[in-house]
């Protein structure tokens, strides 16, 4: 029995098994939706669990060949990742009943406690994995339009040309948070600037790593996930990506979580790049208002809902000294 991931999911459970077919993978099995987890299933097949993933439809298949590439050079280095599986043909992605699909091995363990010390750890992890992936030379080029610079890139793959286009939409539901958008936008950009970032080397990137994409059983790592936003951009971005996400801009959680990136950090951490995160929390607040949005817009409705994000991405930015001060302390450089 296949089940669908959701209620008013559109798919029939009888796609899922044709989807599982180009795997080699025919009935009996079970599948049901993963917990906390849009469009993946758990697949029992054989006596083995595995991880069915339904990509959404703005990831391209550039970005997707990027992540599994990146992928399979962490499992080289022994990180415990969701490597996909080849299919019958060799290949590890399937284009079925309009969507991407890969396979991959489900891994064991369980988010941790919310507990500082495990805030620690994760800081640690993604240090230790930026190292290893300082390594790595892709195949596959990077999307660009993933990167801090790039508003437009938000907009464009939900039909906009451009983030002024988003702007004169907006404008005419709320015009003072089509301006305050207008203004943090120009405000970023300078800050960008001021902090060079376009002279900071472009590493791949983890996308976050938080309580949800790191796995362990006790205190063994089991799994890392996540990697769904896997792309190049400095490694600022993926510190700010996880202390939004992780800490919820609490001042004590970012002090544990920075410590243990700092304390693994090879090349150490800079003052440049610790006194870049806030302006990185702030784009990317700023790039993810602008892509919700912009989706909002593709369906007619842009609403209350979507427009507070202007207000959250705000919030970061007006904050940013502080969230300076921060970070820099946890990384124990001088204060600013």
């Amino acid at each position: 029995m296949v089940s669908p991931s959701a209620p008013g999911d559109s798919l029939d459970p009888s796609d899922l098994e044709d989807v599982l077919r180009a795997w080699g993978i025919t009935a009996p099995l079970a599948t049901s939706p993963l917990a906390l987890a849009e469009d993946r299933w758990q697949v029992e097949y054989d006596g083995e669990a595995l991880t069915l993933r339904r990509y959404a439809p703005t990831r391209t298949a550039e970005a997707i060949a990027y992540e599994h590439e990146l992928l399979t050079f962490l499992t080289s280095r022994s990180w415990p990742v969701p490597v996909p599986m080849p299919t019958t043909s060799g290949a590890t992605l399937v284009e079925a009943h309009g969507a991407r699909w890969s396979l991959s091995p489900l891994l064991p363990g369980a988010p941790p406690p919310d507990e500082s010390i495990f805030l620690q750890r994760r800081g640690a992890l993604l240090a230790l994995v930026h190292a290893d992936l300082a390594d790595w030379e892709p195949v596959v080029a990077p999307d660009r339009a993933s990167r801090l610079d790039d508003c437009d890139g938000a907009v464009r793959q939900h039909g906009l040309a451009s983030f002024e286009a988003l702007l004169a939409r907006v404008h005419v539901v709320d015009a003072r948070r089509a301006n305050a958008l207008a203004v943090l936008r120009a405000r970023v950009d300078e800050q960008l600037a001021a902090y060079r970032y376009a002279d900071l080397p472009a590493l791949p990137l983890w996308g976050a790593c938080t309580l949800e994409h790191v796995l362990f059983d006790g205190n063994d790592v089991t799994g890392l996930l996540g990697f769904d936003e896997a792309r190049s951009d400095v490694r600022a971005v993926d510190i700010a990506e996880s202390i939004l996400v992780d800490t919820r801009s609490v001042g004590w959680r970012i002090i544990r979580w920075v410590a243990g990136y700092a304390a693994h950090a090879k090349p150490p951490l800079t003052e440049q790049e610790a006194d870049l995160v806030p302006v990185a929390m702030a784009a990317i607040t700023l790039r993810r208002a602008a892509s919700v949005l912009a989706e909002a817009h593709a369906s007619a409705a842009i609403d209350e809902q979507s427009l507070a994000t202007v207000d959250t991405a705000l919030t970061i930015e007006a904050h940013e000294d502080d969230l300076r001060q921060v970070i820099r302390t946890a990384a124990r450089l001088a204060p600013v």
